[in-house]
């Protein structure tokens, strides 16, 4: 079963919604699907760095 997604409001200058908006039309890909992809690769990204933070030198 698919998890039910949730809306959630972001907050972008006008000037930066029409960058993001021209972003997405010329890669074809959608916004709420490219975000969500942006914030869990810098998760994944920071986890990874904390864990070779830790490891001992």
């Amino acid at each position: 079963m698919a998890e039910k997604m949730i809306e959630l409001e972001v907050k972008v200058t006008l000037e930066e919604m029409k960058r993001i908006g021209e972003y997405c039309r010329e890669k074809g890909v959608n916004f709420s699907d490219w975000m969500r992809q942006l914030a869990l690769r810098e998760i994944e990204h920071n986890k990874q760095e904390k864990k070779e933070a830790e490891k001992p030198a």
